[in-house]
């Protein structure tokens, strides 16, 4: 067990804390991604963004309850969230190389958001105490600015 881990029963969950990671990660990626040509409306939008924004959170939660408790646990995560990055980015460049059409450059900016903001947020929102339902706030509010940003 890693030396600095303590388990606190009051700290927020770990997928609670990927969640509001990529809420965050969600906000910032939609909003950023306003100014650019989407490549394809239907599947490129804020919805979509924030769906995969929370995706990657849950995820980054869960791989965090994992390895946090673990020797080099925060070292283990970093890596696993960057080599998740980058799997993706090289995804994205296939698809760019094969199809064209802009993705890399509307998708590589939205996913580097998002991975940025569950890599760094997600250890820390979990070591912060207070109730479940306050990390469920920004899940909330990332919902509400992706349909505002839909419809508007």
């Amino acid at each position: 067990m890693a030396e600095d881990y303590v388990y606190d029963p009051r700290t927020v969950k770990p997928v609670l804390a990927g969640l509001a990671a990529g809420s965050v990660g969600a906000i910032a990626a939609a909003l950023l991604a306003l100014p650019l040509d989407s490549p394809n409306e239907t599947a490129a939008n804020p919805i979509t963004i924030t769906v995969l924004a929370l995706a990657i959170g849950a995820l980054s939660g869960v791989l965090w309850r994992h390895v946090r408790a673990q020797n080099s646990g925060s070292k283990i995560f970093a890596w696993s969230i960057g080599g998740g990055l980058l799997i993706v980015l090289s995804a994205l460049a296939v698809i760019e190389w094969l199809a064209g059409g802009g993705w890399f450059q509307y998708a590589g900016l939205v996913v580097g958001v998002i991975f940025l903001s569950v890599g760094l947020l997600t250890p820390v929102i979990s070591r912060a105490v207070g109730p479940a339902w306050a990390a469920l706030i920004p899940v909330v509010l990332a919902v509400v600015v992706a349909f505002g940003l839909y419809v508007g």
